[in-house]
């Protein structure tokens, strides 16, 4: 009897191991990574009809990231790496949002990025382009004046009775104010329009004002002198193609050849005006870039340090605006 006492307490005691063992590397943790994602060629994802179309001479490439909810042992692991990061959860998806709507929404971010970078690549390769834009809020910071006003997809028609029709414009009226000073903002959401009255405060370790919206200038309508769509539906989703899209719609459409026979990789928002934001997961693109023989990285300016912090041997360029693409790689 105490022989198979013992034997069973073995056996409980061997599981119990078994099981921890098991969810150190199985059961996710609230803590997310950027994984480095596969690098997709653009010029195949392009369809244009009704105007001649050159061919790349090379490949330009588009830089994703996955993002992994990492189990124990694989945070430790991150944790202890200076080459890998963790992020909260709710730092990546926002909080009162369903997963699946948030991925929906990203979805409807990339495609309204390569209607903005289609316009911005046809105007540079000197076509004329007709483009009506609008202010869409695509993610809303917790805990701002925003939360609870505002959602993403909601359309900023005007601020304080004026009309605001790009990102920037919105950006530089809430700067010009003062932590404290109360907006009003008329907004579209779905069939409703909508005001609100909303108190700026003070931006995190920073002396400026907040509204606390990550926001983007979005085609409402565009009229181009031919065609052009995705060849193919695509689960990527997120606006950190648009430079990529502008450069290689460029590149199709004018005299020139900018590749030049190089592989061109690179991540970055583009908006109408032609500049280039930022986005996340730069380091982690750049290692993906690496992997896929790129011969040069362009990224946001503002990130280049990122970049850099890749620790990987290939030519990274900083770029503020899509003018700056087109110098760098003419250079």
């Amino acid at each position: 009897m105490k022989r198979a006492r013992r034997w069973l307490r073995e056996i409980v005691v061997g599981s119990s191991v078994a099981v921890v063992a098991w969810a150190s590397v199985v059961v996710p943790l609230p803590l997310v990574e950027y994984i480095p994602g596969p690098a997709n060629e653009l010029a195949p994802l392009i369809a244009i009809e009704g105007v001649d179309v050159g061919e790349l001479d090379g490949r330009t490439l588009m830089l994703t990231v996955r993002l992994r909810q990492q189990p124990p042992a694989q945070a430790l692991m991150a944790a202890i790496s200076d080459q890998r990061e963790l992020y909260r959860v709710e730092q990546v998806y926002p909080p009162d949002l369903e997963r699946d709507e948030y991925l929906r929404l990203q979805r409807d971010r990339f495609g309204r990025q390569f209607e903005v970078a289609a316009a911005v690549g046809a105007r540079a390769a000197g076509y004329e382009t007709e483009m009506v834009t609008e202010v869409v809020v695509v993610d809303v910071v917790t805990d701002s004046p925003a939360d609870g006003v505002l959602q993403p997809g909601d359309v900023i028609e005007s601020v304080d009775g004026t009309a605001v029709i790009a990102a920037e414009e919105l950006q530089r009226d809430v700067r010009s104010r003062r932590v404290g000073d109360v907006i009003e903002l008329t907004i579209q959401r779905g069939e409703d329009t909508q005001t609100h009255r909303v108190q700026l405060e003070r931006a995190p370790e920073q002396d400026m004002p907040r509204l606390g919206v990550a926001i983007q200038t979005a085609v409402d309508e565009l009229r181009l002198p031919f065609d052009i769509r995705l060849a193919e539906e695509t689960r990527i989703g997120g606006p950190s193609a648009g430079m990529m899209f502008g450069l290689t719609v460029y590149d199709l459409l004018a005299d020139e050849d900018l590749v030049g026979g190089r592989v061109i990789a690179g991540t970055g928002s583009l908006d109408a005006d032609g500049t280039v934001g930022p986005v996340g997961g730069v380091a982690e693109k750049v290692r993906a870039a690496a992997r896929e023989g790129a011969d040069v990285v362009l990224v946001p300016d503002l990130q280049i340090e990122d970049a850099r912090g890749a620790g990987v041997d290939i030519d990274i360029i900083g770029v503020e605006t899509f003018d700056d693409v087109l110098a760098a790689l003419r250079e």
